[in-house]
């Protein structure tokens, strides 16, 4: 018995982050992810330009004044649903979508560890703050990485592969 691979379009790939929302316990594909990323990154730059078009045009404000009212819109919306869609990809790739915490709230030690410095004026927290930094750029590369790697087998503590029938 030979297993059929699916192949993952766009449209496939946003119906089914609207239909997994809440799902954080099973896989998603790397043509799920990335087919998504790239649907959010089109609406984004489609929230951007009307947001452009209609701050800039109806109420004459620069573009730097936007407030970004859709893309605002829109990142709320999927809020949720982005985190629970990269849980669901770390987990094919054979791990847990709880490390994404790190790159989520990652960045507070780096800001409590700045303002320290300033309120000090310590270069030691200054040299504190550029390692943490250091730190949190190389562990977003590992999660690309990850994002990017395929699954290591076709069923694992996560369930099987997506796209295998």
């Amino acid at each position: 018995m030979t297993n059929s691979v699916k192949n993952i379009n766009m449209l496939d790939a946003v119906k089914l982050f609207f239909k997994n929302y809440f799902n954080f316990s099973s896989r998603a594909s790397r043509g799920e992810y990335w087919w998504f990323t790239l649907a959010y990154l089109i609406a984004c730059v489609a929230c951007f330009i009307a947001d452009w078009l209609i701050f800039y045009t109806l109420f004459d404000q620069a573009w730097y004044e936007n407030f970004g009212f859709f893309i605002n819109i829109l990142s709320l919306a999927t809020f949720i649903g982005y985190i629970s869609l990269t849980s669901r990809r770390l987990q094919d790739a054979g791990r847990s979508g709880w490390w994404q915490i790190v790159y989520i709230a990652g960045y507070i030690p780096i800001l409590i560890f700045m303002i320290i410095g300033i309120i000090l004026d310590s270069m030691l927290f200054y040299v504190i703050t550029a390692l943490l930094g250091l730190a949190y750029v190389a562990f977003l590369i590992l999660i690309l990485v990850w994002l990017i790697s395929p699954p290591l087998e076709d069923e694992n503590q996560w369930g099987r592969n997506p796209l295998i029938d």
